[in-house]
């Protein structure tokens, strides 16, 4: 079992200017979880990832291409689904990013 407050995580820089990520759980590298903290108004360019990607609100409001979601919302991402994204505030996100073999 792997417990973690997030007030304990050890926030690391990313490439991406105004965030942050900590790496909750890797299984693999198409398996893993991260939380990201985001000042308002970074944006993630578009991508296309070749797995599935599956993203909860935990903060803050997250702009995803033209929807608009809140703390508790959830997004899942199918292989090769772009995707464009922006924090329209200060905003924590947990990633989690699943096997790319997994069934549609």
């Amino acid at each position: 079992m792997h417990i973690r407050s997030m007030s304990d995580f050890d926030w690391q820089a990313t490439t991406t200017p105004g965030s942050e990520k900590y790496e909750i759980w890797r299984g693999g590298p198409d398996a893993y979880m991260v939380a990201y903290r985001f000042k308002a108004g970074t944006v993630i360019k578009a991508h296309a990832p070749l797995i599935w990607e599956q993203l909860t609100v935990i903060s803050g409001r997250w702009q995803l291409n033209d929807h608009v979601l809140g703390p508790g919302d959830v997004a899942v991402s199918a292989p090769n689904e772009e995707h464009q994204e922006r924090a329209l505030e200060d905003t924590v996100v947990i990633v989690s990013i699943g096997n790319k073999d997994l069934p549609a």
